[in-house]
């Protein structure tokens, strides 16, 4: 399966952008690719890979398709990629030595050196081609796969006595089988019968290559291109002149070696150059060969039309059409800037992303992204590229919502608009209400968080400082509240209840704080009322009911008496507040919600039940009440790519889930959305009308919270009955009987709970 995606043209900058909303209990990836490792040319297409996936644009067509876990791939963390033109055959290796073999976009999947028990080094180096076979450079030696069957055809050890020996590359010269090992290269004759046995294999130690990490070997013209690394940045090309004698062609910082039949692509990151058949410099594409781009090239390849492509580390796949003149096309599908998620905050139909960090030795840059109408926004950093680092947090201004207001843990509060930063508030602009954190030489503005109140009015954490709590009035001036006396730890979460309107906020420590945005302040013991002690509080949301649900690093607990949080007085003192345990019973053993788990955030959807994320456990979908578990996804279950959830936030409008995790962002299309205090005029339904060849489930929202649905046929004849999740009810498309209903046109009667406010909508059944 691949999933299309239709093109948008800006000037010479190409970008792709997803053309429909995803179905009920479907899957979607937000990946990056700005940061492209490899470019692929195969038949008629070009692959770019990314971290966590792959793109295909068709050149004729304009078009791109997706691969990735969630389309028809089986993992994520690529290392390597590699295509074959004899059995149209791509293979894919992973990190953790998952491999699977594309053809025809058909994925199979080769999970034996994943599987296998290996001590030492069992990752996948490069990837060649011979006699429709491919052969893998492995940490331990080279595992050879038959494509035809799909399957291990054999291995080679080549170490001493058929012992584990890291092969960096394999090339296949007219005579010979060539391995780069990081103690030169090692050969054999092609007419060999037994290549598995290492006895047969050549140590080459007399050549210049001998004792050297040989990286990267190619065949061009017959003659083998040896590449050698001697650091970081600091390689040699050498070129075979014969038996053992080598020479140097090429030293620099070497990213690759690529080679069509007339002639070899040498990507030097900060340039390009393409030599011939006689090993001279035809062309050299750098910067000073455009009049915008800059040159940051991790890969370069000719493909057969002689067009030349280019990975770049942050502006995609590069074209050269043309590579002697400035004809330049950049391509990437939509998506954020990075696959680093901080912070998830919901966003109308979508979502916005902050990528920022709060180590003190890391720094992000501000590329907050915005979904929205399934299009990803990336903030332009060019206004805000030395003033503002590590976005944590960003919320809607709401005195104005065309602008946001982003936390950062360095430099205050950025302001942006149209996707620029128009203005940075800190101690010069807000009459040092906000302020750094300074230890010697070091000065650091920790704004961690914000969240608005149903007043209008913005509050910030400013941590490590007296004035803890910061708020912008809704008139534009700004206050702080003294918290020096209460508050024992960093703080860089708040959270703004709609109830009392309470500002509950916390950080690296085992309590939280509470401010009536007034003069009262306490503190909540997580453990007071706990029958099971935890140490650490990592996240807090408040759900429909005004429970306040808190994340531990051993489980969930609530607070359901938030209106006793100053009970004591709110002179600073611990609130009486208890933080309570639900205890559940699964086959007769009564335990603690997710008491194994780290719980490291909670988002509530439209229904009041409970997304839970968790630190290594992947994500949970509890109840109203936490008493049942709905679902449970993790990477062996699902899409997901990694179990380490980071944030999750959830679309308001639509119900899609956007779960932000460890190795990037992925999202999952659930049920409920949030409710409307009045239906609306009118009821949406998706798909509709309903075709012949769909059978998955019909969402209709715009509900009252949690209303009762009837579904009528034309006659007034009630087919089907449900209850919405809190503003959208599913409709499977059959009667209560379980039967697929008729051709026609169906009603939908839907009232709240009190038989009021009334709500009708029609579908039209094709079958």
């Amino acid at each position: 399966m691949k999933r299309i995606v239709s093109l948008i043209i800006l000037s010479t900058i190409c970008g792709f952008v997803f053309s429909q909303n995803i179905g009920l209990g479907k899957w979607r990836s937000h990946f990056s690719f700005d940061k492209l490792y490899k470019v692929i040319p195969a038949d008629n297409h070009i692959y770019g890979q990314g971290a966590l996936g792959l793109f295909c644009y068709d050149d004729d067509e304009k078009t791109v398709s997706l691969h990735t876990k969630i389309e028809n791939l089986n993992d994520v963390d690529i290392s390597t990629v590699a295509y074959d033109f004899d059995t149209k055959c791509l293979a894919i290796a992973y990190k953790n030595s998952n491999i699977d073999l594309m053809i025809n976009d058909v994925v199979y999947n080769i999970s034996d050196i994943k599987r296998k028990e290996i001590s030492g080094d069992k990752a996948i180096y490069n990837i060649s081609f011979a006699n429709k076979k491919a052969y893998l450079a492995c940490g331990f030696g080279i595992v050879v796969i038959d494509i035809a069957r799909k399957e291990i055809f054999d291995v080679y050890y080549l170490g001493q006595n058929g012992t584990y020996l890291k092969i960096n590359d394999i090339a296949f010269t007219p005579t010979s089988i060539v391995a780069g090992t990081d103690d030169g290269v090692m050969y054999i004759d092609k007419q060999n019968p037994f290549p598995n046995i290492a006895d047969n294999w050549t140590h080459d130690t007399v050549s210049v290559l001998a004792h050297q990490q040989v990286c990267d070997l190619h065949v061009f013209d017959n003659k083998l291109l040896a590449t050698t690394r001697q650091g970081i940045d600091s390689c040699t090309i050498y070129t075979h002149e014969g038996d053992d004698h080598y020479m140097p062609w090429i030293i620099g910082n070497i990213k690759s070696v690529e080679s069509t039949t007339n002639e070899v692509v040498i990507s030097a990151y900060d340039r390009v150059m393409i030599y011939d058949r006689n090993l001279q410099l035809k062309t050299e594409v750098k910067e000073s060969n455009t009049s915008w781009f800059s040159m940051a090239a991790m890969h370069a390849a000719i493909d057969r039309q002689n067009k030349l492509w280019i990975a770049h580390e942050w502006a995609g796949m590069v074209i050269f059409r043309d590579y002697t003149n400035k004809n330049i096309e950049t391509l990437k599908p939509s998506g954020p800037r990075s696959d680093d998620v901080y912070n998830l905050s919901p966003y109308n139909d979508g979502v916005i992303l902050s990528p920022g960090s709060r180590r003190g030795d890391y720094f992000v840059e501000a590329n907050v992204a915005t979904y929205q109408d399934n299009e990803w926004t990336n903030l332009d950093g060019s206004a805000c590229k030395d003033t503002s680092w590590n976005i944590l947090d960003v919320v809607i201004d709401p005195t104005n919502k065309k602008r946001m207001l982003a936390a950062s843990w360095r430099n205050g509060v950025m302001v942006i608009e149209n996707n620029k930063a128009i203005e940075l508030y800190n101690e010069q602009n807000t009459d040092n209400v906000l302020s750094a954190y300074t230890e010697g030489n070091y000065r650091s503005l920790r704004v961690g968080a914000c969240a608005a109140d149903k007043y209008k009015n913005v509050w910030f954490t400013n941590s490590l400082k007296e004035n803890g709590l910061v708020v912008r009035r809704s008139d534009g001036s700004w206050q702080a509240f003294n918290t020096r006396n209460v508050v024992t730890d960093e703080i860089f979460r708040i959270l703004v209840d709609s109830v009392y309107n309470y500002k509950w906020f916390y950080g690296d420590g085992n309590r939280i704080y509470v401010h009536d945005g007034e003069e009262r302040m306490a503190y909540i013991n997580p453990n007071n009322g706990s029958k099971l002690e935890t140490s650490k509080v990592n996240c807090v949301v408040q759900d429909h009911t005004n429970e306040l649900w808190i994340g531990t690093d051993k489980g969930i607990k609530v607070i359901y008496n938030t209106s006793a949080a100053f009970k004591n007085g709110g002179n600073g003192e611990l609130s009486p507040i208890t933080c309570n345990n639900i205890l559940y019973s699964e086959d007769d053993i009564v335990e603690y919600l997710l008491a194994y788990e780290n719980v490291s955030c909670i988002a509530v959807d439209g229904a009041n039940r409970k997304w839970i994320g968790t630190a290594s456990g992947g994500v949970f979908l509890v109840s109203e009440n936490g008493l049942d578990q709905l679902q449970h996804f993790s990477e062996n279950n699902s899409p997901l790519p990694s179990n380490k959830i980071v944030s999750i936030a959830i679309s308001p409008e639509t119900g899609e889930v956007f779960i932000g995790t460890a190795k990037g962002l992925v999202s999952y299309r659930g049920t409920a959305t949030y409710a409307t205090s009045q239906p609306n005029q009118e009821i949406y339904a998706f798909p509709n009308p309903v075709r012949p060849e769909y059978n998955g489930n019909i969402a209709i929202k715009g509900f009252t919270r949690n209303a009762i649905v009837h579904i009528t046929d034309a006659a007034g004849k009630v087919v089907y009955s449900t209850q919405a999740h809190g503003g959208q009810a599913i409709w499977n498309g059959k009667t209560n009987q379980g039967i697929r209903v008729a051709t026609g046109v169906y009603y939908v009667f839907a009232s709240d709970q009190n038989g009021k406010n009334i709500s009708v909508a029609k579908i039209l059944f094709v079958n």
